[in-house]
């Protein structure tokens, strides 16, 4: 077909081009072919010429080099090779190409026996080679696993120089990388800078449903649900039997107080992946803090931990879920398998100062406090805040309960002041001036 549309192209009147004189020698005789293939299959093998042209469209779409192999006022003249062996050398197949800036045609193909004729098509310029991109591709992805080995052991500038490396050397096959750059940059707090990224890894391969969910979480805990909902709902749309797609558009529904969409969703999960810890610990977090049903939490919380046992969440909410319950025995054995851990996350350290503060050690709370303040990012730090404050009004610090309620305000607003309305501990605080200051900050970032 290509070969007819260029005797067509040349036969045309317009046609003016001069074409350069093919490259390639003669086809080798049958005797010749059969000699160099001797590795091959070659019994009842049909050697003439047109018997190769299958052969065309391959080399075309998978040439393992392409050379740049004359260039003329007309157009260029480049050559296709695919190697029979992983040597790059003769026996090869070769497809000439002519060029120009409207159209491309073969100008003529044919079977490179000889190591003398192979190496002259190889004296032009190297376009493509398979084996050099598959040295580069192997090089960024070496970058982007140790990149990653160090976003896990939380060596976050070093994961950071690393990808950028993997990046420069990527090309155009990237979009894996910057998403996982947006991670990096997202565990590193430049929330922006890991926006950008993954919007860009989408604009690079938007059938993959990681940067969506990504930056979809990101608008989640930034409370743009409008945006959150938007990107979540492509990630689950690109891949609906992921079961971590389902679960996390699945929480936000309930945040959004749609319990029948959530619920159909945790459902799918299920279906999609019984063994998916995290179902049931949304659930459990769900019941516990949105339903305040915490029966139905410990009920979920327990299923998953049978799933995930090391899950520090999960153990630190059913330890509170214990707690309001009643259940002081069961929470307490909870606490001081956290207390073992070796390293503690921001989330249980937060829990960790609750649970303290109820059951008395206020000494343990604020040592939690004190222990998630020097964590470079914090949880929920309006409420971590709070608790900090009950426990210094517990044990009669009133202006340091005061100081720490102040950054809480900062940071919850209005929720934090009328949570602190109905606390005990702190109704010697609420009647002060400095309290109603506190509820002047609360309305002034409502009002923002």
């Amino acid at each position: 077909m290509a070969t007819r549309d260029r005797n067509e192209f040349l036969e045309s009147d317009e046609q003016t081009l001069t074409v350069p004189k093919s490259c390639l020698p003669h086809f080798p005789e049958r005797t010749a072919i059969i000699d160099a293939l001797r590795g091959s299959r070659t019994k009842d093998l049909c050697v003439e010429k047109a018997a190769f042209l299958s052969w065309v469209d391959f080399t075309l779409e998978h040439a393992d080099e392409i050379w740049e192999t004359e260039v003329t006022e007309d157009g260029t003249l480049f050559h296709y090779i695919t190697f029979f062996s992983s040597g790059n050398e003769a026996p090869a197949f070769s497809v000439e190409v002519f060029g120009t800036e409207e159209t491309l045609w073969v100008n003529n193909f044919g079977l490179i026996l000889c190591e003398a004729d192979l190496v002259t098509l190889r004296l032009g310029r190297l376009v493509y080679s398979r084996a050099l991109e598959w040295q580069r591709e192997t090089l960024v992805r070496k970058l982007n696993d140790r990149a990653l080995t160090n976003y896990d052991q939380g060596h976050l500038e070093k994961a950071r120089e690393l990808i950028d490396v993997a990046i420069r050397y990527s090309g155009q096959s990237s979009a894996y990388l910057f998403n996982n750059r947006g991670l990096i940059c997202w565990k590193m707090g430049k929330i922006d800078e890991a926006k950008q990224d993954f919007l860009e890894s989408i604009r690079l391969d938007n059938n993959n449903g990681d940067p969506y969910f990504n930056i979809g979480l990101i608008y989640f805990d930034e409370a743009n649900y409008t945006l959150a909902l938007h990107y979540l709902r492509k990630a689950v749309e690109i891949d609906p039997n992921d079961s971590q797609f389902l679960t996390e558009l699945g929480h936000l529904y309930l945040e959004m107080d749609r319990e029948e969409e959530a619920m159909a969703l945790f459902r799918q999960a299920f279906q999609s992946d019984p063994d998916d810890a995290q179902v049931d610990f949304h659930l459990g977090h769900y019941f516990l803090y949105k339903k305040r049903d915490p029966k139905h939490a410990v009920k979920y919380y327990e299923k998953g931990l049978k799933k995930d046992p090391e899950d520090q969440f999960a153990l630190a909410d059913l330890a509170v879920a214990h707690w309001i319950r009643g259940n002081r025995r069961k929470a307490s054995i909870i606490y001081k398998i956290l207390q073992r851990r070796g390293q503690l996350m921001p989330y249980t350290m937060s829990r960790l100062v609750y649970l303290n503060a109820q059951m008395g050690n206020y000494e343990n709370a604020l040592k939690f406090y004190r222990k998630a303040l020097s964590q470079p990012e914090l949880f929920e730090p309006e409420w971590l805040h709070y608790n900090a404050a009950v426990v210094y009004a517990k044990t009669g610090m009133s202006k340091q309960a005061l100081d720490i309620l102040v950054l809480a305000v900062k940071e919850g607003g209005e929720a934090v002041v009328q949570k602190a309305m109905t606390e005990t501990a702190l109704q010697g605080l609420t009647t002060t001036p400095s309290f109603r200051k506190l509820m002047k900050i609360a309305a002034r970032r409502r009002n923002r």
